[in-house]
């Protein structure tokens, strides 16, 4: 239901401007109408905010606290960002050894089987024969690298070294083990250092020791790391935890002051006084003229606005049932209804999941998808998986309905079991025509609501094309509907006349509201609504595909072994049942949207957006208050369904 809404204006003392919006901050009843671009938010405001949410990220989001000044605010950040970005650094270093280390062990143990006796030998033992080695370990995804360090190596040592290399798989970093003469060493390292031999390299913390010693000591290095990020990340929480419920409480006063900023700039403003005008439910005018005069007393006057002529960018108040919620948001999805339009949640929760349930049409399936639609609903109620659930309980109980209808559960085994099918079993050979028609039917029904809900809509507009063109299609169908119910649903032949008739005035009504061009447009528009009613034979193939697809599980799961085709035939089961949970909604959704919105809804509103939609106003200069969730920063949050507006 969308709530009707008026035009508020106040004047009063600019020096008085704050504590008004203060006011209405904390009443939550009223949005500034927008008559500049509001800009950006003031940016020592900004910083501040942005300095708080990255602190505020790492802390408890349920925790409370004191509203700090603007100057302690400073001081506290300035204290914890120091000490929260050494942690910070340290983790991500830590991060990045745990990504290289296992690379590097790869590289480097893969050589061990090519030279085991060099691979023995540490830095110590080498320097006894005159020699040292050196562990690399190359990005060379390419191998463009190892040739031309071979080929320096040569001019630059001749036959004075050994050079071994290996690749656990293409493209990975290549393990070098490169055996030298030690007074050769700072030659090698000088190469090292050029462009054109880019190595990953070993730590130092592995330098002097052998191969095989390197490699152990790198992957012991490895086994700790995970108690090194742990540390480092029970640090940073100690480090924020004290402060995490000042800087909650703070930021929210931040950011309610930053939508007064924000709604100031729309007032019309002059030395002395200040201009303001707000929508606000008409219900709750006067409580807002109340409210206002018991705060700012005859600081401020209140005068109501004539709106009952069309007013630019109005927004919209949508109020319906909390279980409509989710179905609320599905129309939003597509687009939010203008000043004017109807109100199609009711219609969307009621159709949807019929249309689901005419769809799946299965027992179990229905049960199981209800089951687990009511597990969301109680472990996530008021997160969007709960508005799954509701969606789901609703969709699963219409399934379990026309599985009852259809004698189906798991498919075909209700019917092999001796279930009963209370109408028909969708899986018989004179199914089809049937479930064809009544895919038909409910199409025609409900593009004529659709058209029926159009033509309302466009005499309470006084738009007088569309409401020719609608009445035209109307008449047409009915013609249509006549003539085909005479032909093949012995109707009396009486019928037929005014079939007839309705078919060819509809179509004439149909061509004059197009204009000059009605004789091409009319009858398009005319094959379209036919088009939008066929569209509904999806219903039929949707559910006839799921019906097929359980079938061959249970012939499937019949063949064989049990114990293997009973989990052939589960496997099967629930790929369909998964496909039945999307497929189904978004076919469903897809007629509601196009055959059925396409009739009578135009969109393009958005919703009522009050002052302190999504934050806490701000109370004294210190205090204890709750934390609620936070809003944007330059907008108040639209009023959700079932508010209490």
């Amino acid at each position: 239901m969308m709530v009707p809404l008026t035009q508020l204006e106040i004047a009063g003392l600019r020096s008085r401007l704050d504590d008004a919006l203060g006011a209405l901050q904390e009443l939550r009843l009223a949005e500034v109408v927008t008559v500049v671009d509001p800009g950006e938010t003031p940016p020592d405001l900004a910083e501040l905010i942005a300095r708080t949410d990255a602190i505020l990220t790492l802390g408890d989001r349920s925790a409370t606290g004191t509203i700090l000044s603007d100057t302690a605010l400073r001081t506290t950040l300035d204290h914890l960002e120091p000490q929260v970005a050494k942690l910070l650094a340290e983790d991500e270093e830590l991060r990045g050894e745990a990504e290289a280390l296992p690379r590097s062990i790869a590289a480097l143990d893969a050589l061990q089987p090519l030279v085991p006796e060099l691979g023995r030998l540490n830095d110590r033992q080498l320097a006894n024969l005159g020699l040292a080695s050196m562990a690399l370990v190359l990005d060379d995804p390419d191998l463009r690298i190892v040739p031309e360090l071979t080929r320096q190596l040569a001019e630059l040592l001749g036959r004075g070294h050994l050079m071994v290399t290996s690749t656990t798989a293409p493209g990975s970093p290549v393990g070098c083990l490169l055996v030298l003469r030690r007074r050769d060493l700072p030659k090698v390292d000088a190469l090292l250092g050029t462009e054109r031999i880019v190595e990953v390299g070993v730590p130092a913390a592995y330098a002097g020791k052998s191969l095989r010693a390197t490699v152990e000591a790198m992957r012991e290095r490895l086994a700790v790391l995970p108690r090194e990020r742990n540390r480092v990340r029970v640090e940073l929480v100690a480090t924020v935890m004290p402060a995490t419920g000042p800087l909650r409480a703070t930021i929210a006063v931040l950011r309610a002051r930053v939508e007064r900023a924000v709604a100031a700039a729309q007032a019309d403003v002059s030395s002395r006084t200040f201009v303001l005008r707000l929508w606000v439910p008409a219900k709750q005018t006067a409580r807002v003229e109340e409210v206002l005069a018991d705060r700012l007393g005859s600081a401020v006057a209140v005068e109501r606005l004539d709106t009952s002529e069309s007013v630019g960018d109005q927004p919209v108040l949508l109020r319906n049932r909390p279980g409509w919620e989710p179905f609320q948001q599905l129309v939003g999805l597509l687009s939010w209804p203008a000043r004017g339009d109807l109100d199609p949640t009711g219609l969307t929760a009621l159709v949807l999941p019929i249309f689901f349930g005419v769809m799946v049409g299965d027992v179990v399936y229905g049960a199981l998808l209800l089951a687990a639609g009511w597990w969301l609903r109680l472990h996530w109620s008021k997160r969007t998986l709960g508005e799954v659930g509701r969606v789901m309980v609703l969709g699963g109980a219409w399934t379990v309905l026309f599985g009852v209808l259809y004698g189906e559960a798991l498919g075909s085994l209700g019917h092999r079991v001796g279930m009963p099918a209370l109408w028909f079993y969708r899986g018989g050979p004179t199914a089809l025509e049937p479930l064809l028609l009544f895919a038909l039917a409910i199409g025609l029904v409900h593009v004529v609501l659709g058209l029926v809900l159009g033509v309302w809509t466009a005499a309470r507009g006084h738009h007088r094309r569309p409401l020719a063109s609608k009445l035209g299609t109307l008449l047409v169908l009915a013609g249509l509907f006549g003539m085909a119910g005479v032909a093949a649903a012995g109707f009396p032949a009486e019928v037929l006349t005014p079939a007839v008739a309705a078919l060819v005035v509809g179509v004439v009504v149909a061509c004059v509201s197009q204009g000059a061009l009605g004789l091409l447009l009319g009858p398009l528009d005319l094959l379209g609504a036919l088009g939008n009613v066929l569209s509904y034979l999806r219903l039929a193939a949707v559910g006839l595909a799921s019906t097929y697809l359980a079938e061959v599980a249970n012939q499937l799961g019949a063949r064989g072994p049990l114990l293997l085709g009973l989990l052939v035939a589960t496997l099967f089961h629930a790929l369909n049942l998964a496909l039945a949970a999307f497929s189904p909604t978004i076919q469903a959704l897809r007629l509601h949207y196009v055959e059925f919105f396409g009739q009578f809804y135009e969109g393009g509103g958005r919703l009522f957006a009050p002052l302190g939609g999504g934050s806490v106003a701000e109370g004294p200069e210190s205090g204890s208050v709750p934390v609620s969730s936070a809003s944007a920063v330059n907008s108040p949050e639209p009023v959700p369904a079932g508010s209490s507006v």
